[in-house]
């Protein structure tokens, strides 16, 4: 499967975005156990997070971008771009 790069820029308060970042991580787990999660993590100054997915296409990673509860709750601009991994 390819993979693909999900990056999530903060735009809430930093409460907003701490209660949802909590269900988000959530969301990571269960990605993680089923095997479409390769890589997840958040930038030092609380602003990002960077996830690389591993999916089937690239209308499963938008879809799973979207229903990430930072994106549900408008708390973050996002985007999805084909990631090439580089041995």
């Amino acid at each position: 499967m390819p993979l693909y790069l999900r990056l999530l820029m903060v735009s809430g308060s930093p409460d907003e975005v701490a209660v949802a970042a909590e269900a988000h991580g959530k969301q990571l787990d269960r990605l993680r156990e089923e095997g479409r999660l390769r890589l997840a993590g958040a930038f030092a100054n609380g602003d990002g997070f960077v996830e690389i997915l591993d999916v089937k296409d690239r209308v499963e990673a938008e879809t799973l971008t979207r229903e990430s509860p930072l994106v549900e709750r408008g708390l973050t601009s996002w985007i999805v771009r084909e990631w090439n991994e580089r041995s």
